[in-house]
């Protein structure tokens, strides 16, 4: 299961224990609660429990969900649920939710992986933050399109990676590192500069344009400064070095 794949299970998973919930409330509004005293301690059980107000408008309820869940929801003065916590076997989540019952803000933990999403009022994934128990952690910030305009990313085997996007997509920056080797790459209206340290500590400096190189910089393995010009063939018009 992916992230977004992810992200989109918990929060279909909020919606339908959100609708649970408040088919309890009403169901269990009224009922009488079943209590039964064992040994010297009161144990209180039932099937659900409700908390009214004074006016006898459900405020809370608590529940048991169809896969042996623990739904707990706060409700507000209009009768719509703010808060929900919900606990299961390997998942938990803790959800808030506006006033048109769309999931704002939810943090849930499923097997080996936490994962914290921030929603817009459409209901799309904005900002994202994942920590998987290997090490493995991302970060991203999402447009309202759903493009993807910011992450980060790391892990113990991981290239630690920025990745910047403008909302077009097209124009962006690439930072990463890895064993002892570090890469920028800047792209916008088809030209890119590269710049970079190789393992060896060789610095390497290029430009591009339409994916094609036209500009070289380095230095060879023994040292020695190379400078070269490129035609749209890749073929060298101008040498300084070597």
């Amino acid at each position: 299961m992916n992230r977004t794949q992810f992200a989109l299970s918990l929060a279909v998973m909020g919606l339908m224990s959100l609708v649970g919930s408040f088919v309890a409330v009403y169901a269990l509004q009224g009922a009488p609660v079943q209590a039964q005293k064992e040994e010297a301690a009161e144990v209180v059980k039932g099937g659900g429990f409700v908390l009214v107000d004074k006016k006898g408008n459900p405020r809370a309820s608590l529940d048991i969900g169809d896969d042996n869940e623990v739904r707990f929801t706060l409700i507000d003065s209009e009768g719509k649920g703010r808060v929900q916590l919900n606990s299961g076997g390997e998942r938990a989540y803790i959800a808030l939710l506006d006033r048109s019952q769309q999931i704002r803000y939810l943090v849930g933990q499923d097997d080996s992986m936490v994962m914290e999403t921030y929603l817009d009022a459409k209901g799309k994934n904005r900002m994202i933050s994942q920590f998987k128990d290997g090490g493995q952690s991302l970060f991203s910030f999402n447009s309202e399109a759903g493009e993807n305009l910011m992450s980060l990313m790391a892990g113990p085997k991981d290239a630690s990676t920025l990745l910047l996007k403008d909302p077009t997509g097209k124009n962006g920056v690439t930072v990463f590192a890895k064993d002892d080797q570090a890469t920028m790459q800047l792209d916008c209206g088809g030209g890119s500069i590269l710049s970079a340290v190789l393992g060896d500590g060789r610095p390497v400096f290029a430009l591009s344009k339409a994916d094609k190189l036209r500009l070289r910089a380095m230095l060879g393995e023994d040292g020695t400064p190379e400078f070269i010009f490129l035609n749209d063939k890749k073929e060298a018009t101008w040498r300084a070095g070597k």
